[in-house]
C-alpha cells in the first residue's frame, strides 16, 4: 500500500525497522522510509566509478503495529514532507522500489537467454510486447543482472559440485545415464565423462566408426574438450559420449577410454579416428584392442607443405603424395606411387616424409581396405562440434556452461536427426531412373541421404564403368575387368561373381570400407539385369529403421514440452480455445471453472509430493556426493579478455626496413 503511494508520489521506499511479539514471529511494528532517508559515511574509494551518492537524510516514513495475533494493523507514524525533488510522472518508472522482474518475465528472460538471444535484444522484445520502455516495469541493467543472478544460481555451490548435481539429476531422469569423475590429490576435479541412455542407443547402432578429437579449449579451467562423434543412418553427426580432460596424457585418454568401454558394455569400434596425437595412439593401442586407428588426412595434408617445401613448386609430386593418401587400392600401388614421389622431389633425407611412412598403415587408406570407415578421412565431424561449442562459450566460462553448451548443440543434432526420419517416412525420393527396379528396389530401404550416394554410384558404374574382359571359371563363378570408359585412368580393377548367390567382390574393396557397394560392382549388376541388391549387401545402419527394436519413440498424441516456455503457450492456447467455447454457456462457465479449481488442488498435490520427493533425493544425493574441489583456472593460451585497441589507439608504428635503408644513405651522401 505504501508503495503505492509512493510511486504515485513519485518516490522510492526502502524496508525501516523490524520487531516481534516476544517468543512469537507475528510482526509487532513495521517501518518503511524514503529510499533517501540517512546519510552515508564517506569513505575514499580507490576505484575509478564510484557510485553517486542518492542519500539526503529525507525524513519521510510511515509506522505501522499490529495486535497480538496480526491481523489489525494500525498506522502509528506517518511523515509526509520530503527534502528533495520528487520524480516527475514520465520518470516513476526508474525508482527503485517500482522496478521488479515478474515470474514470467523471469522465465521469459532466461529461456531466451538460453536460446542464444542476447539480453538486450530480449529487453527490447519485452518492451515492444508493452509498448514502450516506461511498461516494461524494470531497466536494462535489471534485465543484466538478473541473467548474472542465474548464471551464479547454477553454480552456488562451487563449479565442481553444481556440475556434479546436475548429473546426478539427469541420470535420475535418465535410467540410462551414466558418468565418471577423475580428481587429483588434492580433490580438484581434472576430468569427467558423461554419456546419456540416447548416447548408448546411438553406438549401439551406429558405433562401428567413432571420431575423437580433442582441439577445443575454451573455458576459465582450460579444459580440453573430447567428445566421441559417430555418424548415423542420415549421414549426420551423433554424439555417442563426451569428456573433459585437463591434461592430454597417456593416463588421461587410458581413464577415458576404459570408462567409455564400460558404460557401453565392452562393445569396441571397428575403427577411430583422431589426430596425431602420441599420448592418444598409446592409449588407444593399450585400451582399444582390435580397433583400427587412422590419423586424420587433413591435419596432415595441412602440415606437408611446411615439412616438404617442394610439394609448393612440385605439383607433380604434391599429387603423388595426395595419391598415396587416399587413392591407392593396393600396398603395392601405395609402394609404387610412394618411390616415384621420393625419387621425383629427392626427398631421401626429408625425416617427416620417414616418419609418415612408418606410420602408414595408419593413415593411408590403401592399409585398410579391409575394415569398415564410411569413407571418412578426417576429423572434420569432431571439429563441428568444436565450432558449435564456440558460440556458446568463452575463455571465462564455467565446467557447467561449457556442458550445458554442449548437450544444447547435441539437442539440436539430435532434432535434426528426427526431422530426416519424418522426412523419410513422410516421403519417397525422386528416382533419376523411374524405370529401374533396383533403383526402385533400393529406395525403400536407405534413407534419402544414403539412397543419393548409392544412386550416384549406380549411374557412374552404369554410363562411367565399361567391362574390358570376362572370364568364366566355372559353372556359376565370373571374374570381370572393369575400367573406366573414357580412358581418364589406366587403372583395372577386377570384379568376382557368383550367378547362383549373387555374391560379388572386387578389388577396390568399396563395399567393405564404405558400406555402400561399388560403382564396379553395380555395373556387374547391370549387366546381369539384377532387380534386386542381395540382403547381404544392404548394411542395416543406413536403412530407414536402423533403430527398429531398440527405441522406441514418444507416445503419438502426446505434446512432449521439454521447456517451460513451450508448455505455458501451449496450455494457454488450450486454455484461450476453452474459454471461447463456454462463453455464452452460463452453466458451461461455472462447470469449467468448479473443475478448473479441483485441478488446481490436485496439481498442487502432486507438485509438492514430486518436490518432497526430490528434496529428499538431493539430500541424500549431497551426503553421498564426495567433496569435489574446482579445478585450477587456467589461462588458454593466446586469449585475452582485454579490450582490442582501435587502430589509433596502437600507437606509432616502427619504420620499415626501407626507410632505414634511405635514412642511412643520406646520412653518408650529406
Amino acid at each position: 500500500m505504501y508503495c503505492e503511494y509512493a510511486h504515485s508520489m513519485g518516490f522510492s521506499v526502502r524496508k525501516e525497522h523490524l520487531s516481534y511479539w516476544i517468543h512469537t514471529r507475528i510482526i509487532k511494528c513495521r517501518a518503511f522510509c524514503c529510499a533517501k532517508a540517512g546519510l552515508k559515511r564517506v569513505r575514499p574509494s580507490p576505484k575509478k566509478y564510484r557510485k553517486l551518492e542518492t542519500r539526503t537524510g529525507c525524513l519521510a516514513c510511515i509506522y505501522f503495529t499490529t495486535d497480538t495475533e496480526g491481523r489489525n494493523w494500525t498506522v502509528t507514524k506517518f511523515v509526509e514532507e520530503h527534502n528533495h525533488p520528487l520524480a516527475m510522472e514520465n520518470e516513476q518508472h526508474l525508482l527503485r522500489s517500482a522496478r521488479s522482474i515478474s515470474k514470467m518475465q523471469g522465465s521469459l528472460i532466461k529461456n531466451l537467454t538460453d536460446a542464444g538471444v542476447k539480453t538486450v535484444h530480449t529487453y527490447n522484445f519485452l518492451s515492444n510486447e508493452v509498448g514502450g520502455f516506461d511498461n516494461v516495469g524494470f531497466s536494462k541493467s535489471d534485465a543484466y543482472n538478473f541473467v548474472q543472478r542465474e548464471k551464479k544460481a547454477l553454480i552456488e555451490r562451487g563449479d565442481s559440485l553444481s556440475l556434479l548435481k546436475i548429473l546426478q539429476e539427469k541420470q535420475l531422469e535418465d535410467n540410462m545415464f551414466s558418468y565418471d569423475v577423475r580428481t587429483d590429490e588434492l580433490s580438484r576435479l581434472t576430468s569427467f565423462f558423461w554419456m546419456d541412455g540416447q548416447s548408448k542407443i546411438d553406438y549401439d547402432c551406429y558405433g562401428d566408426v567413432v571420431i575423437f578429437d580433442t582441439t577445443y579449449r575454451l573455458n576459465k579451467y582450460n579444459l580440453a574438450c573430447a567428445p566421441f562423434i559417430a555418424v548415423n543412418n542420415h549421414w549426420q553427426n551423433v554424439f555417442v559420449g563426451g569428456a573433459f580432460i585437463s591434461e592430454e596424457s597417456i593416463d588421461s585418454f587410458c581413464w577415458v577410454f576404459n570408462t567409455f568401454l564400460k558404460f557401453v558394455g565392452g562393445k569396441l569400434p571397428t575403427t577411430i579416428f583422431t589426430d596425431q596425437d602420441q599420448a592418444m595412439a598409446v592409449a588407444i593401442e593399450r585400451v582399444f584392442i582390435g580397433t583400427r586407428h587412422r590419423l586424420c588426412q587433413w591435419h596432415i595434408s595441412k602440415k606437408a607443405p611446411s615439412k616438404v617445401p617442394c610439394f609448393n613448386n612440385e605439383k607433380t609430386v604434391r599429387g603423388l603424395f595426395y595419391q598415396c593418401m587416399s587413392k591407392c587400392d593396393s600396398e603395392l600401388e601405395f609402394d609404387r606411387y610412394w618411390n616415384e614421389m621420393i625419387s621425383r622431389g629427392n626427398l631421401q633425407e626429408n625425416r617427416w616424409l620417414g616418419d609418415l611412412h612408418r606410420a602408414r598403415r595408419n593413415w593411408s587408406t590403401a592399409f585398410n581396405k579391409d575394415v569398415l570407415d564410411l569413407g571418412i578421412l578426417s576429423t572434420q565431424r569432431s571439429e563441428s562440434a568444436n565450432n558449435g561449442l564456440h558460440g556458446c562459450s568463452k575463455a571465462t566460462s564455467t565446467l557447467v556452461e561449457c556442458f550445458m553448451g554442449l548437450e544444447k548443440l547435441v539437442g539440436s543434432w539430435r532434432r535434426g536427426e528426427r526431422d530426416e526420419d519424418f522426412r523419410c517416412k513422410q516421403g519417397a525420393v525422386s528416382l533419376k531412373v523411374r524405370s529401374c527396379a533396383m533403383l526402385k528396389h533400393v529406395s525403400k530401404f536407405y534413407t534419402s541421404k544414403m539412397f543419393v550416394r548409392f544412386e550416384q554410384a549406380f549411374m557412374e558404374g552404369a554410363a562411367g564403368v565399361c567391362v574390358a574382359d570376362e572370364t568364366r571359371h566355372d559353372e556359376n563363378n565370373y571374374l570381370y575387368v572393369t575400367k573406366l570408359c573414357d580412358g581418364s585412368d589406366d587403372k583395372r580393377w577386377f570384379v568376382s561373381y557368383n550367378s547362383k548367390t549373387n555374391e560379388t567382390a572386387c578389388s577396390c574393396r568399396g563395399f567393405e570400407t564404405r558400406g555402400i557397394l561399388c560403382k564396379h560392382i553395380l555395373r556387374i549388376y547391370n549387366l546381369k539385369n539384377l532387380r534386386e541388391i542381395p540382403p547381404v549387401y544392404l548394411l542395416k545402419r543406413f536403412c530407414r529403421d536402423a533403430k527398429k527394436g531398440i527405441y522406441l519413440s514418444n507416445t503419438p498424441g502426446i505434446i512432449e514440452c521439454n521447456s517451460n516456455l513451450i508448455f505455458r503457450n501451449h496450455l494457454m492456447r488450450f486454455a484461450y480455445d476453452l474459454a471461447n467455447r463456454v462463453e455464452n454457456n452460463k452453466d458451461a462457465k461455472a462447470h469449467v471453472l468448479g473443475r478448473l479449481h479441483v485441478l488446481a488442488n490436485e496439481a498442487d498435490e502432486i507438485v509438492e509430493a514430486v518436490e518432497m520427493r526430490r528434496s529428499g533425493l538431493s539430500d541424500e544425493n549431497d551426503k553421498n556426493t564426495p567433496l569435489v574441489r574446482d579445478p585450477v583456472k587456467k589461462k588458454p593460451k593466446g586469449i585475452s579478455n582485454a579490450r582490442l585497441k582501435g587502430y589509433w589507439e596502437t600507437g606509432s608504428k616502427k619504420p620499415s626496413k626501407t626507410i632505414n635503408l634511405l635514412k642511412i644513405v643520406i646520412t653518408l651522401i650529406n
